[in-house]
This record gives structure tokens, C-alpha cells and sequence, in this order.
């Protein structure tokens, strides 16, 4: 409450100050507190204005944005970030772009690593090597001949100096040695690209079996030139790749993977711009390769953690763990063998570190038994 003793009142009209007067009555006031002395009024700012707190915000968000991008840029292919479209130049393989008979042929054998196959010949070259070695033993008999002919009489001389009578007495003999030697080298030759050749992998019945229907049903070739497909036998792979039971079932499922989802995941798009053939079924053998390593990987691991959950879930005697030590050994042996091309001395080293492993770990169950 106030009380007021004189209020001044302007006047509306000439802007003059009437006389005082006395008040008596008594004005309400609003009950407010006291502003405090020490309290400042803040100067107006225009970096607190709302537009200006907006647009900070906004550039933080953006700041943010861009760390990210460059983040994930980081890991993105390179050749995205050419400026030039010398990608677009690529040529890729289309069996439908070439003509047809032996470049459409040709550009099929060189679209995937399973059709790369070749005849290796291997009767002709045995043949070869035959006829060479009938030869050969022909001049050696000839030459020990002579050495028997040059160890009568006088003749001995020749058999201990190629230069005896200037060389005369020996011409037969020189001629002779000449033929074996150039006989000789194509031989060696010849056995030596043979062992080469036999050292390329026979393809699999389900590479060559491909590689002949494709051919055989295209008719890209005349009748009489398919007949070298016919000699399942004697054909080799100039692509070495696992053959593996493991991996010839997984080629094998790959032919009900034509549409859905396994399509997506095992075709590319460069398997499928290959051709436009509904019959040919192309995939990714790199993203095939992948699936069968987990496959491998996670089997592995199984047979390890088996066991080893058997002998911390159950009480088991030593000679059940000794038992059982030796049935997991034998499946994973065998698992090796079948999903892998390891060889015997690397079946052995597997096999034997996976039983050092459960050994150690039953040592160690049976030293706490004891203990407690």
C-alpha cells in the first residue's frame, strides 16, 4: 500500500499543469520486490538472438557432417573419385559381342577360371617320347659297337684320342656322337615340357562336363572340330584352384542359385553382364571362396570347442576323455581331408597339434580334481 499526498496531472489538451491537488484516497500498488542494486541490465546482443543461436547450431551439425564424410570417405573405392570417366572405357566380357564360331568360343574358355582347359596330348607325347627313346637306344648301340670295333688291335688308340691321325680315324665315330647329341636334346626337351604339363591339375567332372555342354549345345564350333572334347581324360587345368569334396558341392549348389537372394550374394555385376544366355550361369568364385573358408573356419572351431564343453559339463573318467580324445581326432582328420587339399604331412602336424590341445586341457582338468 502507498499513500499519496499531491499527484501532478498534465492535461489532455493544452499540455499545462493543473493546479494540485490533495489526494485522500489510497492507490494498491502491485507487491514487486526491490530490484537489487548490484543487479546490472544486460546490453542487448545480437549473437543471443535466436537466429543467431540457430545458425550456430546448424554449422556445428554441418561441422560434424563433414568429419564423417570424410571418415567414410576414407574407405571409399578410389576410383570413384577420378574426375575423368576413363572407367567407362573398360571393355568387359560379353560372349554375345563377339561372333559367333571360334571368338565367341575363345572369349568363353577366358571368361572364368573352371573353363580354362586344354587337351594335354598325353598319348601323342608318349608316343613321341617312345619313338625318341627307340632311337636313342638304336645310336647307342652303334657307339658301343665301335668302342668294341676301336679296342681290337692298333685300333685302341682311337678310343683314347678324338684327335688320333688328325682326326680321320675318328670321323665315323664324331658323326655318330653328333646325331646322339642333337637326338639327345630334343628328347630332353620333349620329357622335360611332358613332366611340366603333368604337373597342371586335371579340372574336375563338373568343370569338363561345363566346359563340354557349353560347346557341344552352342554349336559355336563345326561337328568335326568338337571331337577333342570328347577325351575327358587327358584334359588339364591352366587355372589352379582347391578341388576339395567341400568345394565341389558348393559348385554344385551354385546352379539352384539362379534367382533370390543367394543370386544377389553370389552374382556380381560383371557375372551377369557376361551374357544375356539364360542356360549360362555365371557367379562370383572370389565371394564362393569366402563362404567356404567360414564354412571350414566354423568347423574347426566346433570340433575344438565340443570336446572341450563335454569335458567341463560332464564328470567323465580319464579313459572316457582318452576315448573320446580319439574319436574327435579321427573326424577331424578326416574333415581336413575331405574339405581341403592338404597333403599328408599336413594332415599329420593338424591332427597331432589338435591332440596336444585337448591332452593339455585334460591334464589340466585332472590336476585340479586332485588338488581339490
Amino acid at each position: 500500500m502507498a499513500n499519496l499526498d499531491s499527484v501532478q496531472v498534465f492535461s489532455g489538451g493544452n499540455g499545462l499543469l493543473s493546479s494540485s491537488t490533495k489526494v485522500s484516497d489510497t492507490i494498491e500498488l502491485p507487491n514487486r520486490r526491490p530490484e537489487r542494486a548490484s543487479q546490472s541490465i544486460q546490453p542487448y546482443s545480437s549473437a543471443r538472438s535466436p537466429s543467431c543461436l540457430e545458425s550456430s547450431t546448424n554449422n556445428r551439425a554441418n561441422a560434424r557432417c563433414w568429419k564423417f564424410r570424410k571418415i567414410f570417405a576414407m574407405f571409399a573405392p578410389k576410383r570413384n573419385r577420378i574426375p575423368d570417366k576413363r572407367d567407362e572405357k573398360l571393355v568387359p566380357i560379353n560372349l554375345e559381342r563377339q561372333p559367333e564360331g571360334y571368338p565367341q568360343t575363345a572369349t568363353y574358355i577366358n571368361s572364368t577360371d573352371d573353363t580354362v582347359l586344354a587337351r594335354r596330348f598325353g598319348d601323342l607325347r608318349a608316343r613321341m617320347l617312345l619313338y625318341m627313346e627307340v632311337e636313342l637306344t638304336d645310336l647307342e648301340s652303334q657307339l658301343a659297337k665301335q668302342d668294341k670295333e676301336d679296342n681290337k688291335k692298333e685300333a685302341w688308340k682311337l678310343a683314347h684320342s678324338v684327335h688320333h691321325d688328325n682326326g680321320k680315324g675318328n670321323e665315323e665315330k664324331k658323326s655318330l656322337i653328333e646325331a646322339i647329341k642333337v637326338k639327345l636334346k630334343d628328347y630332353d626337351e620333349l620329357l622335360l615340357r611332358d613332366s611340366e604339363i603333368r604337373k597342371l591339375g586335371r579340372p574336375s567332372q563338373r568343370a569338363h562336363r561345363n566346359f563340354m555342354d557349353w560347346i557341344f549345345t552352342q554349336n559355336s564350333i563345326g561337328e568335326e572340330d568338337q571331337q577333342f572334347i570328347f577325351h575327358e581324360h587327358d584334359f588339364v587345368s591352366l587355372q589352379h584352384y582347391e578341388d576339395s569334396w567341400l568345394d565341389d558341392a558348393m559348385h554344385r549348389f551354385m546352379g539352384y542359385c539362379k534367382r533370390g537372394l543367394l543370386r544377389c550374394i553370389f552374382v556380381t555385376p560383371a557375372d551377369k553382364s557376361k551374357t544375356s544366355n539364360p542356360k549360362v550361369h555365371y557367379y562370383s568364385s572370389e565371394r564362393l571362396n569366402a563362404v567356404i573358408k567360414i564354412i571350414i573356419a566354423l568347423a574347426a572351431a566346433t570340433l575344438l570347442l565340443i570336446p572341450v564343453f563335454l569335458f567341463l559339463s560332464v564328470n567323465l573318467t580319464p579313459k572316457t576323455m582318452a576315448g573320446l580324445t580319439l574319436a574327435f581326432a579321427f573326424v577331424f582328420a578326416t574333415s581336413i581331408s575331405v574339405t581341403t587339399n592338404a597333403r599328408r604331412q599336413e594332415v599329420f602336424a593338424a591332427t597331432a597339434a589338435y591332440c596336444a590341445v585337448l591332452v593339455v586341457f585334460i591334464g589340466n582338468i585332472q590336476q585340479r580334481q586332485w588338488q581339490h
